[in-house]
C-alpha cells in the first residue's frame, strides 16, 4: 500500500527560549544556570484574565501554543489530538500533596486537584477548542512526545484522520529538580540547563505553501539489536524513496552529560558517520519532553534552510530508539 504522505504544517513552542517565536535561530538566549523557567508571553494578550487565574502554567503555555498553531493552519477543529507528557501537571501536583501534609487532609484545593491529572491538557484543550474527536493522552517517560506522533502517523496511514494538533508539555518545579539531580539526569557539570516545555504543532495530510516539511516515517525501537536498528534505519529511508546519501543531516539530542552522549556517539559512529550533525538542547535545555522541541527544530531548520532532510533522533538510557525522518517539503 503506498503510504500516506504527512507534513508539518505549524509549530509554536513556549521554552527557555523567546515564546512563539523563531528568534533562537537567529539570537538564541544562553544561560548559566542550572535551572531555567520557561519565558511566558504575556498570557492576558490570548486568554480572559479569569482564564489566566483558573489555569497552572502548564496549561496556559499549551493553550497559547495551541491557539497559535490554529491560527496559523486556519484549521479550527482538529481531527484528533494526541498529547505527551512525562511528568502532567508537575507544580499543582506537587502544590496538592504539600497542602495535604500540611493541612492534614483538610481545606485542599479542589482546583490543584482536578488540574493535577496527566490527561488535564488534552481533554482542556479538546473543550477549549470544541474539538470531539480522538483525544489520548502518552506518559511514557522521554518518549512521550514521540508516541504521540507515532498515533499521530498510524492514524493517518490507516486514513481515520486527515489532521491531528500533536503536542509535547512538561514543567518542572525546583523539588522535583532537585530529585532528577540527584539521580543524574539534570545539573550534571558541563551539562545544558534543565528547562521547561510547551510545544503544539500540527500534522497534516494536505499539502500547504506553508507547511514546514514533510513527515516522511516514524520508528520506535525498544531495546533493539544493532542489525534490527540498521534494518529500521534502512527501510524507513527506503519507503521515503531515499538512501543514506540523500540523507543531509542528523538532529542529536547530545546534552553534555558523558552518560548520555557517549550513547549518542556510538550510534552515529555506528549507523550515521560522515554525516552532519545538528543538536538542539544547547538552545532548548534537558527535559523529558524536550524532544518535541528537536522536532520542532529541525522542522524550522528545514523550511529555512537549505537541507533537504534530517534524521530526528531521540535516545534514552533505557535503550529506546526513536527515528523520525523529514524531508524538505
Amino acid at each position: 500500500m503506498k503510504q500516506q504522505k504527512v507534513y508539518i504544517q505549524a509549530a509554536s513552542q513556549i521554552s527557555i527560549q523567546e515564546p512563539l517565536s523563531e528568534q533562537w535561530m537567529q539570537e538564541p538566549l544562553s544561560y548559566s544556570e542550572p535551572f531555567v523557567n520557561a519565558v511566558n508571553p504575556p498570557f492576558k494578550e490570548y486568554m480572559a484574565p479569569g482564564e489566566v487565574r483558573r489555569m497552572g502554567n502548564l496549561m496556559k503555555r499549551a493553550l497559547v501554543t495551541t491557539l497559535q498553531v490554529l491560527q496559523k493552519t486556519g484549521i479550527e477543529h482538529p481531527d484528533a489530538m494526541m498529547t505527551g507528557t512525562c511528568l502532567g501537571s508537575l507544580d499543582y501536583t506537587v502544590r496538592f500533596l504539600e497542602a495535604m501534609t500540611e493541612n492534614g487532609e483538610e481545606t485542599l484545593s479542589p482546583t490543584w486537584f482536578m488540574q493535577s491529572t496527566h490527561n488535564t491538557v488534552g481533554s482542556s484543550l479538546a473543550i477549549y477548542t470544541k474539538s470531539h474527536g480522538y483525544n489520548v493522552t502518552y506518559s511514557h517517560g522521554s518518549i512521550s512526545f514521540d508516541l504521540a506522533v507515532q498515533d499521530a502517523w498510524m492514524q493517518m496511514q490507516l486514513g481515520k484522520i486527515k489532521n491531528a494538533l500533536v503536542g509535547g508539555h512538561d514543567e518542572m518545579v525546583e523539588s522535583y529538580y532537585q530529585l532528577m539531580k540527584k539521580s543524574g539526569y539534570v545539573g550534571q557539570e558541563g551539562m545544558v540547563p534543565c528547562g521547561e516545555v510547551a510545544m503544539s504543532m500540527m500534522l497534516n495530510t494536505d499539502e500547504s505553501a506553508d507547511s514546514l516539511c514533510e513527515l516522511a516515517g516514524i520508528r520506535l525501537c525498544h531495546r533493539p539489536t544493532k542489525e534490527l536498528l540498521q534494518q529500521h534505519i534502512d527501510n524507513l529511508l527506503s519507503e521515503a524513496d531515499m538512501t543514506m546519501d540523500d540523507l543531509s543531516a542528523v538532529m542529536t539530542g547530545m546534552n553534555g552529560n558523558p552518560a548520555n552522549d557517549q550513547l549518542y556517539k556510538q550510534t552515529i559512529d555506528t549507523f550515521f558517520g560522515g554525516k552532519p550533525l545538528l543538536n538542539y538542547k544547547h538552545l532548548f535545555g534537558e527535559n523529558y519532553t524536550v524532544s518535541a522541541l528537536g522536532l520542532y527544530a529541525s522542522a524550522h531548520i528545514l523550511k529555512n534552510g537549505d537541507m533537504k532532510s534530517v534524521l530526528f533522533l531521540n535516545q534514552t538510557t533505557e535503550g529506546d530508539y526513536t527515528l523520525i525522518l523529514l524531508k524538505k517539503a
